[in-house]
Protein backbone atom coordinates (compact mmCIF):
# COMPACT_ATOMS: atom_id res chain seq x y z
CA UNK A 1 0.00 0.00 0.00
CA UNK A 2 2.72 2.32 1.09
CA UNK A 3 4.55 1.89 -2.60
CA UNK A 4 1.16 2.32 -4.51
CA UNK A 5 0.79 5.37 -2.10
CA UNK A 6 4.24 6.59 -2.75
CA UNK A 7 3.89 5.95 -6.98
CA UNK A 8 0.53 8.24 -6.74
CA UNK A 9 2.57 10.80 -4.80
CA UNK A 10 5.04 10.80 -7.51
CA UNK A 11 2.72 10.80 -10.44
CA UNK A 12 0.74 14.21 -8.88
CA UNK A 13 4.17 15.67 -8.42
CA UNK A 14 5.11 15.12 -12.12
CA UNK A 15 1.73 16.42 -13.05
CA UNK A 16 2.10 19.15 -10.79
CA UNK A 17 5.05 20.26 -12.57
CA UNK A 18 4.29 19.89 -16.21
CA UNK A 19 1.16 21.96 -15.08
CA UNK A 20 3.44 24.67 -13.51
CA UNK A 21 5.68 24.38 -16.48
CA UNK A 22 2.46 24.73 -18.97
CA UNK A 23 1.42 27.94 -17.08
CA UNK A 24 4.87 29.49 -17.27
CA UNK A 25 4.74 29.09 -21.10
CA UNK A 26 1.42 29.89 -21.50
CA UNK A 27 2.25 33.04 -19.29
CA UNK A 28 5.51 33.99 -20.73
CA UNK A 29 3.97 34.20 -24.28
CA UNK A 30 0.80 35.87 -23.28
CA UNK A 31 3.58 38.78 -22.08
CA UNK A 32 5.51 38.60 -24.97
CA UNK A 33 2.31 38.96 -26.87
CA UNK A 34 0.80 42.26 -25.25
CA UNK A 35 4.53 43.56 -25.84
CA UNK A 36 4.69 42.40 -29.37
CA UNK A 37 1.50 44.03 -29.88
CA UNK A 38 2.39 47.63 -29.10
CA UNK A 39 5.84 47.25 -31.22
CA UNK A 40 3.63 46.02 -34.11
CA UNK A 41 1.03 48.48 -33.82
CA UNK A 42 3.86 51.17 -33.64
CA UNK A 43 5.53 50.08 -36.69
CA UNK A 44 2.63 50.08 -38.86
CA UNK A 45 1.79 53.31 -37.55
CA UNK A 46 5.43 54.42 -39.13
CA UNK A 47 5.33 52.75 -41.87
CA UNK A 48 1.99 54.41 -43.00
CA UNK A 49 -0.10 51.32 -42.59
CA UNK A 50 -1.97 52.69 -39.50
CA UNK A 51 -3.72 55.91 -39.55
CA UNK A 52 -7.41 55.52 -37.56
CA UNK A 53 -10.44 57.86 -38.40
CA UNK A 54 -13.43 57.70 -36.25
CA UNK A 55 -16.79 57.07 -37.38
CA UNK A 56 -19.12 57.13 -35.00
CA UNK A 57 -18.19 54.99 -31.77
CA UNK A 58 -15.22 53.33 -33.27
CA UNK A 59 -12.66 53.79 -35.64
CA UNK A 60 -11.37 52.13 -38.88
CA UNK A 61 -8.16 52.19 -40.46
CA UNK A 62 -7.26 54.03 -43.35
CA UNK A 63 -4.90 53.60 -45.63
CA UNK A 64 -3.33 55.99 -48.16
CA UNK A 65 -0.97 55.59 -50.94
CA UNK A 66 -0.18 56.87 -54.52
CA UNK A 67 -0.56 59.96 -56.28
CA UNK A 68 -3.44 62.20 -54.23
CA UNK A 69 -3.25 65.30 -56.92
CA UNK A 70 -3.41 62.57 -59.83
CA UNK A 71 -6.31 61.55 -61.97
CA UNK A 72 -8.43 60.09 -58.82
CA UNK A 73 -9.08 58.05 -56.22
CA UNK A 74 -9.68 54.51 -56.11
CA UNK A 75 -11.33 53.39 -52.71
CA UNK A 76 -9.90 49.77 -52.60
CA UNK A 77 -12.95 46.91 -50.74
CA UNK A 78 -11.25 43.99 -49.61
CA UNK A 79 -12.50 40.43 -49.24
CA UNK A 80 -12.73 37.86 -46.55
CA UNK A 81 -8.60 38.35 -46.06
CA UNK A 82 -6.77 41.11 -44.50
CA UNK A 83 -3.29 42.17 -45.50
CA UNK A 84 -4.91 43.93 -49.13
CA UNK A 85 -3.25 46.96 -48.17
CA UNK A 86 0.04 45.13 -48.73
CA UNK A 87 -0.14 42.63 -51.35
CA UNK A 88 -2.52 44.58 -54.08
CA UNK A 89 0.93 47.03 -53.88
CA UNK A 90 2.60 44.58 -55.95
CA UNK A 91 0.23 45.03 -58.80
CA UNK A 92 -0.73 48.62 -58.56
CA UNK A 93 2.32 50.15 -58.48
CA UNK A 94 2.00 51.93 -61.92
CA UNK A 95 -1.29 53.06 -61.09
CA UNK A 96 0.34 54.40 -58.10
CA UNK A 97 1.75 57.30 -60.43
CA UNK A 98 -1.47 58.35 -61.74
CA UNK A 99 -3.83 57.66 -59.02
CA UNK A 100 -4.21 57.74 -55.49
CA UNK A 101 -5.22 54.48 -53.58
CA UNK A 102 -7.13 54.66 -50.17
CA UNK A 103 -7.69 51.37 -48.39
CA UNK A 104 -10.13 51.41 -45.82
CA UNK A 105 -10.60 48.36 -43.09
CA UNK A 106 -13.95 47.30 -42.47
CA UNK A 107 -14.20 46.68 -38.83
CA UNK A 108 -12.56 44.11 -37.42
CA UNK A 109 -10.22 43.96 -40.19
CA UNK A 110 -6.68 45.25 -41.07
CA UNK A 111 -6.21 47.00 -37.62
CA UNK A 112 -9.30 48.55 -37.28
CA UNK A 113 -11.57 48.12 -34.29
CA UNK A 114 -13.61 45.08 -33.36
CA UNK A 115 -17.32 45.38 -33.25
CA UNK A 116 -20.22 42.87 -32.02
CA UNK A 117 -22.70 44.70 -33.85
CA UNK A 118 -24.53 44.40 -36.82
CA UNK A 119 -22.46 43.14 -40.21
CA UNK A 120 -25.04 43.58 -42.94
CA UNK A 121 -24.37 44.89 -46.23
CA UNK A 122 -26.07 47.92 -45.78
CA UNK A 123 -24.14 48.60 -42.13
CA UNK A 124 -20.85 48.07 -44.39
CA UNK A 125 -21.23 49.87 -46.96
CA UNK A 126 -22.48 52.77 -44.92
CA UNK A 127 -19.45 52.02 -42.57
CA UNK A 128 -17.16 52.99 -45.95
CA UNK A 129 -19.00 56.04 -46.56
CA UNK A 130 -18.24 57.42 -43.41
CA UNK A 131 -14.76 56.18 -43.56
CA UNK A 132 -13.89 57.98 -47.21
CA UNK A 133 -15.86 61.23 -46.23
CA UNK A 134 -13.68 61.10 -42.56
CA UNK A 135 -10.83 60.65 -44.33
CA UNK A 136 -11.32 63.85 -46.60
CA UNK A 137 -12.19 61.59 -50.20
CA UNK A 138 -14.76 63.76 -51.96
CA UNK A 139 -16.67 61.83 -54.39
CA UNK A 140 -16.81 60.30 -57.47
CA UNK A 141 -14.54 57.51 -56.22
CA UNK A 142 -13.09 54.59 -58.40
CA UNK A 143 -14.34 51.54 -56.61
CA UNK A 144 -12.06 48.72 -56.78
CA UNK A 145 -13.00 45.40 -55.37
CA UNK A 146 -11.99 41.70 -54.84
CA UNK A 147 -13.62 38.53 -53.98
CA UNK A 148 -16.40 39.43 -50.78
CA UNK A 149 -15.70 43.09 -51.67
CA UNK A 150 -17.38 42.99 -54.28
CA UNK A 151 -20.46 42.53 -53.43
CA UNK A 152 -20.40 45.53 -51.11
CA UNK A 153 -18.94 47.37 -54.10
CA UNK A 154 -22.16 46.44 -56.27
CA UNK A 155 -24.39 47.71 -53.08
CA UNK A 156 -22.35 50.69 -53.26
CA UNK A 157 -22.85 51.91 -56.68
CA UNK A 158 -26.27 50.93 -57.29
CA UNK A 159 -27.64 52.55 -54.05
CA UNK A 160 -25.41 55.51 -54.63
CA UNK A 161 -24.06 55.66 -58.46
CA UNK A 162 -23.45 59.80 -58.15
CA UNK A 163 -20.71 58.81 -55.85
CA UNK A 164 -18.86 56.11 -57.99
CA UNK A 165 -16.89 56.98 -61.19
CA UNK A 166 -16.26 53.64 -62.00
CA UNK A 167 -16.38 50.13 -60.78
CA UNK A 168 -13.58 47.72 -61.02
CA UNK A 169 -14.57 43.93 -59.75
CA UNK A 170 -11.74 41.66 -59.68
CA UNK A 171 -12.68 38.44 -59.68
CA UNK A 172 -15.49 39.71 -56.92
CA UNK A 173 -18.32 37.04 -55.16
CA UNK A 174 -20.78 36.64 -57.28
CA UNK A 175 -24.09 38.49 -55.68
CA UNK A 176 -27.24 36.28 -56.78
CA UNK A 177 -30.66 35.38 -55.32
CA UNK A 178 -30.64 32.72 -52.86
CA UNK A 179 -32.70 30.70 -50.90
CA UNK A 180 -33.85 30.38 -47.28
CA UNK A 181 -31.86 27.14 -46.70
CA UNK A 182 -29.40 28.45 -48.63
CA UNK A 183 -28.82 31.93 -46.50
CA UNK A 184 -28.99 29.79 -43.23
CA UNK A 185 -26.50 31.32 -40.67
CA UNK A 186 -23.26 29.12 -40.07
CA UNK A 187 -21.96 28.89 -37.20
CA UNK A 188 -18.71 30.71 -36.63
CA UNK A 189 -17.36 30.17 -33.35
CA UNK A 190 -13.58 32.17 -33.14
CA UNK A 191 -12.74 30.99 -29.69
CA UNK A 192 -9.55 29.12 -30.63
CA UNK A 193 -8.57 31.96 -32.30
CA UNK A 194 -9.43 33.94 -29.51
CA UNK A 195 -7.17 31.79 -27.83
CA UNK A 196 -4.22 31.28 -29.99
CA UNK A 197 -3.52 35.06 -30.55
CA UNK A 198 -4.24 35.86 -27.44
CA UNK A 199 -1.48 33.64 -25.80
CA UNK A 200 1.05 34.42 -28.62
CA UNK A 201 0.83 31.60 -30.31
CA UNK A 202 -0.01 33.41 -33.61
CA UNK A 203 2.59 35.67 -33.37
CA UNK A 204 4.94 32.40 -33.69
CA UNK A 205 2.81 30.58 -36.57
CA UNK A 206 0.98 32.63 -38.48
CA UNK A 207 3.93 33.63 -40.39
CA UNK A 208 5.01 30.22 -40.75
CA UNK A 209 1.30 29.22 -41.91
CA UNK A 210 1.01 32.00 -44.62
CA UNK A 211 2.48 32.03 -48.11
CA UNK A 212 4.43 34.89 -49.43
CA UNK A 213 3.20 34.16 -52.70
CA UNK A 214 3.36 38.51 -53.72
CA UNK A 215 7.11 38.69 -53.62
CA UNK A 216 6.96 40.80 -50.55
CA UNK A 217 10.05 42.26 -49.08
CA UNK A 218 10.98 41.65 -45.59
CA UNK A 219 9.37 44.96 -44.27
CA UNK A 220 6.04 44.48 -45.91
CA UNK A 221 5.82 40.54 -45.27
CA UNK A 222 6.16 42.05 -41.55
CA UNK A 223 3.29 44.36 -42.27
CA UNK A 224 1.11 41.53 -44.12
CA UNK A 225 1.22 39.11 -41.14
CA UNK A 226 0.88 41.80 -38.63
CA UNK A 227 -2.33 42.41 -40.42
CA UNK A 228 -3.31 39.36 -40.45
CA UNK A 229 -2.78 38.41 -36.97
CA UNK A 230 -4.85 41.38 -35.92
CA UNK A 231 -7.97 40.45 -37.94
CA UNK A 232 -8.42 36.72 -37.39
CA UNK A 233 -9.54 36.80 -33.88
CA UNK A 234 -11.95 39.64 -34.32
CA UNK A 235 -15.47 39.07 -33.32
CA UNK A 236 -16.82 41.36 -36.25
CA UNK A 237 -15.05 39.01 -39.16
CA UNK A 238 -16.77 36.35 -37.38
CA UNK A 239 -20.06 37.75 -37.64
CA UNK A 240 -19.27 39.16 -40.94
CA UNK A 241 -18.44 35.31 -42.33
CA UNK A 242 -21.59 33.83 -41.04
CA UNK A 243 -23.34 36.33 -42.79
CA UNK A 244 -21.73 36.01 -46.19
CA UNK A 245 -24.98 34.18 -48.10
CA UNK A 246 -27.51 36.87 -46.73
CA UNK A 247 -25.18 39.60 -48.21
CA UNK A 248 -24.76 38.14 -51.50
CA UNK A 249 -28.89 37.57 -51.26
CA UNK A 250 -29.16 41.05 -50.26
CA UNK A 251 -26.81 42.86 -52.54
CA UNK A 252 -28.66 41.07 -55.38
CA UNK A 253 -31.87 42.69 -53.84
CA UNK A 254 -30.34 46.13 -54.09
CA UNK A 255 -29.02 46.06 -57.37
CA UNK A 256 -30.18 48.86 -60.02
CA UNK A 257 -28.94 49.65 -63.41
CA UNK A 258 -27.29 52.32 -63.79
CA UNK A 259 -25.40 54.11 -65.89
CA UNK A 260 -21.67 53.79 -64.08
CA UNK A 261 -18.79 52.35 -66.29
CA UNK A 262 -18.04 48.40 -64.93
CA UNK A 263 -15.26 46.09 -65.22
CA UNK A 264 -15.04 42.53 -63.77
CA UNK A 265 -12.10 40.37 -64.38
CA UNK A 266 -12.67 36.86 -64.47
CA UNK A 267 -10.28 34.88 -63.22
CA UNK A 268 -11.59 31.57 -61.28
CA UNK A 269 -14.42 31.11 -64.36
CA UNK A 270 -12.04 32.79 -66.81
CA UNK A 271 -11.70 29.68 -69.24
CA UNK A 272 -14.84 29.75 -71.44
CA UNK A 273 -13.15 26.37 -73.32
CA UNK A 274 -14.13 24.51 -69.69
CA UNK A 275 -17.64 23.51 -69.88
CA UNK A 276 -17.99 24.04 -66.08
CA UNK A 277 -16.32 27.59 -66.41
CA UNK A 278 -18.68 28.22 -69.38
CA UNK A 279 -21.88 27.40 -67.01
CA UNK A 280 -21.21 29.74 -64.46
CA UNK A 281 -20.49 32.81 -66.87
CA UNK A 282 -23.68 31.99 -68.48
CA UNK A 283 -26.10 31.29 -65.21
CA UNK A 284 -24.05 33.34 -62.20
CA UNK A 285 -22.00 36.38 -63.84
CA UNK A 286 -23.91 37.54 -66.72
CA UNK A 287 -27.00 37.33 -64.86
CA UNK A 288 -25.51 39.65 -62.21
CA UNK A 289 -23.33 42.10 -64.43
CA UNK A 290 -26.72 42.47 -66.49
CA UNK A 291 -28.50 43.39 -63.71
CA UNK A 292 -25.93 46.47 -62.93
CA UNK A 293 -25.73 47.62 -66.87
CA UNK A 294 -22.92 49.02 -68.71
CA UNK A 295 -20.17 46.40 -67.84
CA UNK A 296 -17.24 44.36 -69.66
CA UNK A 297 -15.80 41.28 -68.84
CA UNK A 298 -12.19 40.47 -69.06
CA UNK A 299 -11.21 36.83 -69.03
CA UNK A 300 -7.76 35.90 -67.24
CA UNK A 301 -7.58 32.70 -66.25
CA UNK A 302 -5.86 31.82 -62.88
CA UNK A 303 -6.12 32.21 -59.56
CA UNK A 304 -8.76 33.94 -57.39
CA UNK A 305 -6.03 36.01 -56.27
CA UNK A 306 -4.92 36.64 -59.70
CA UNK A 307 -3.87 40.42 -59.17
CA UNK A 308 -0.70 38.83 -57.33
CA UNK A 309 -0.16 35.71 -59.63
CA UNK A 310 -0.47 37.95 -63.02
CA UNK A 311 -0.08 41.24 -62.11
CA UNK A 312 1.23 42.85 -64.72
CA UNK A 313 -1.65 41.71 -67.16
CA UNK A 314 -4.30 42.52 -64.44
CA UNK A 315 -2.78 45.77 -64.23
CA UNK A 316 -2.79 46.74 -68.11
CA UNK A 317 -6.63 45.65 -67.65
CA UNK A 318 -7.20 47.92 -65.30
CA UNK A 319 -5.08 50.82 -67.06
CA UNK A 320 -6.76 50.26 -70.29
CA UNK A 321 -10.64 50.60 -68.61
CA UNK A 322 -9.24 53.99 -66.64
CA UNK A 323 -8.11 55.16 -70.03
CA UNK A 324 -11.01 54.57 -72.30
CA UNK A 325 -12.46 57.17 -74.03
Amino acid sequence: MKKDQKKKTNHRKVLLTLLIIVAAILGGLFIFHRIRHGMDMKYLAKNGYYNPVSIGDHSVNVVKVGNENGKGNIVVLSGMGAGLSVDLRTMAKNLEKDYQFIYIGRPGWDASDDVKDDRSVDVIVEEYRQAMKASGIESPIILMAHSMGGTYGSFWVSQYPEEVEAFINIDGTYVEPLTEDEMAERSSDNTLYKLAVNFGIGDILLPALLSNDANLSKEEWRTYCILQLLSISSDAVAKEGAMINQNRNAAWNALKETDVPKLYISSRDGDLSDPECKEANEKELIPYLEKMGNYEIAYLPGSHFIYKTEPEQCEKIIEDFLNAP
